[in-house]
């Protein structure tokens, strides 16, 4: 017998709600992506409000109390997941793609959409996928290395599109308000922020190609730089025929977007209250000996069989 007994403290059952909150979030992620591919923008912008929303109490509620109740678990050894820095970063991914949703749902509108409103969401993506990349570079090292390289060439990729359609949209709402020459050098710029960098660092898009899971991005990539062209080349035949306007080699900083608009959407997430159930096995079911309960089994089994 040990003269001075310690006590031993599971944190089991903690670490299986932590992950049963996670895999919560992330089914809901799950959930808007498949919404997304079948044109439920606003069931899937719901899913991802839903899904920032469990990450956003992980970060800013769960896992401190864990760890102000003195967990002796080292983090490194916990999946991503369990940590409160990748919470808050997963918080800030899922909030842009919902802003992505709402985008989709401005297209898909009958009519000529608000083209500055699409221009300053697509900036506001950009932003916080930005912050999203800095935030894991600078507070989620250890998550960070664990995490497939490709989903990071996504990020990049998503990133940098978005920049790039926000001049796409503030060129055509320029175009329309007859700008024409700040238009162009806005289209100019959107179709050169569309060509694949040489390096990284370098402005451009990453090379989706060497990623075999990001290949299937390529077609679209080609008909959105095509489409950026044509509208470039028609814009220009119609500037140098009819409207005259002077076009600068580059765009006045007062006349770019300086930022965009970030809804920062999540839906609060509150873990639900439960009734405790003691551990114990009561007086009556001691008292049972083996084979009553083997008999008691085997009267259900033959209750079902009939």
């Amino acid at each position: 017998m040990e003269d001075k007994p310690k006590s031993f403290i599971s944190e089991a059952l903690m670490y299986d709600l932590t992950m049963a909150i996670a895999v919560e979030g992330l089914g809901r992620a799950v959930s808007a992506t498949e919404n997304s591919i079948s044109g439920e923008f606003a069931a899937a912008a719901r899913d991802y409000a839903a899904a920032a929303g469990v990450f956003d109490f992980l970060h800013a509620d769960h896992l401190p109390k864990w760890i102000s109740k003195g967990s002796s678990v080292n983090p490194k050894n916990l999946p991503s997941e369990c940590h409160a820095a990748t919470a808050k970063a997963l918080r800030l991914l899922f909030q842009a793609n919902g802003q992505q949703m709402a985008v989709a749902t401005v297209l898909i509108k009958p009519g000529t959409p608000n083209y500055m409103l699409l221009a300053k969401l697509c900036l506001g993506i950009s932003e916080t996928l930005e912050e999203f990349t800095a935030f894991l570079r600078r507070e989620c090292f250890d998550s960070q290395s664990r995490m497939d390289k490709d989903f990071f060439t996504l990020v990049s990729f998503q990133q940098n599109i978005h920049s790039a359609l926000s001049l796409y949209f503030q060129a055509r709402a320029l175009w329309e308000t007859t700008d024409y020459g700040i238009a162009i050098a806005l289209m100019s710029e959107a179709t050169v922020a569309l060509r694949t960098r040489d390096a990284v660092g370098s402005r451009g898009l990453p090379d989706i190609s060497r990623a075999p899971a990001l290949k299937a991005l390529n077609p679209d990539l080609q008909n959105m730089r095509a489409h950026c062209r044509k509208v470039l080349a028609t814009w220009e035949k119609d500037n140098n025929s009819v409207y005259y306007n002077t076009v600068p080699q580059h765009v006045p900083a007062g006349k770019k977007l300086q930022e965009g608009i970030k809804m920062s959407r999540l839906e609060a997430y509150k873990l639900e209250e439960a009734e405790p159930h003691l551990l114990v096995i009561s007086d009556g079911e001691l008292q049972r000996s083996d084979s009553d309960l083997a008999r008691e089994l085997q009267d259900r089994l033959n209750a079902g069989d009939d």
